[in-house]
Parts: structure tokens; C-alpha cells; sequence
């Protein structure tokens, strides 16, 4: 009687979701990526790695849709671009909204991106932080 209650309360919740973590190597042996999955799916955090062994970018999907705050690095450990991505947009890809920063290997930041529904308006900085040049409406 155990088994067949155990059976019939524990097999559904078997058969609800697959999860799993993919990982991938480099040739000498560091970590390459980890990957979230449910389903086939990326659902959940996701992390690469340069060779040398730190975090070359992180993010978060959910369904196989990236969402959140999304960060690259280069290969120093200083962060390369750092935004947000929404998810709610009934097409395939997420798309960028909000301010998005680039940043050079010093830390600087380089450039400043504005995201409105899909429009894209971008500010250049100079190595002293005054605006080098700006590009307003994708263009």
C-alpha cells in the first residue's frame, strides 16, 4: 500500500519539469560556461568564462528568455557592459531597455545607452568623462 501511494503522489512530480546544469570545459580544464536548464530550456542563471578562469559574463533566463540585469567582463575581471533585458515582449528575443554602460579595461565608462522601446540613444565620453559625441534615435 506504501508503494503504490508513494507512486501515485511521487510520478507526477517527477514528470512535471527536467532541470539540469550543463557545464563545458576549456582545453585546460577551467570552466567555459554553466548553464541553467528546465525543459530545454535556459531557465535560470548562466555564466561564461574566459580561459583564464574569470567570469567573462552573467545572466538570467527565464523560459529561454533573458531577463534582468545582464554583465560581461574582460578577461582582467573589470566590468565590460552591464544593463537590463525585459522579457515581456510577446516576440522570440528579449530586448534591452534602460540605461546600459560600456566601460574600458580601466573601469572607465566609455559610453552611455538608453534604451526606449527598442530605440537606442547612446552618449561617448571621453578619457576625462566630458561627452565626446552623442546619437540620439538609433541613428
Amino acid at each position: 500500500m506504501k508503494t503504490v501511494f508513494l507512486f501515485v503522489f511521487m510520478f507526477p512530480l517527477l514528470c512535471l519539469s527536467q532541470s539540469e546544469v550543463r557545464l563545458e570545459y576549456w582545453d585546460n580544464g577551467n570552466v567555459l560556461s554553466q548553464v541553467h536548464y528546465v525543459d530545454g530550456l535556459r531557465d535560470g542563471s548562466s555564466r561564461n568564462y574566459h580561459k583564464n578562469g574569470f567570469l567573462m559574463d552573467e545572466a538570467f533566463y527565464l523560459k529561454g528568455k533573458i531577463t534582468g540585469i545582464s554583465i560581461s567582463y574582460y578577461d582582467n575581471g573589470q566590468i565590460k557592459q552591464q544593463g537590463k533585458y525585459d522579457d515581456r515582449n510577446n516576440g522570440v528575443y528579449s530586448r534591452k531597455l534602460g540605461k546600459w554602460l560600456s566601460y574600458n579595461k580601466q573601469g572607465q565608462v566609455i559610453s552611455e545607452s538608453t534604451f526606449i522601446l527598442g530605440v537606442e540613444n547612446r552618449k561617448y565620453f571621453n578619457s576625462d568623462g566630458s561627452i565626446q559625441s552623442k546619437l540620439l534615435n538609433g541613428c
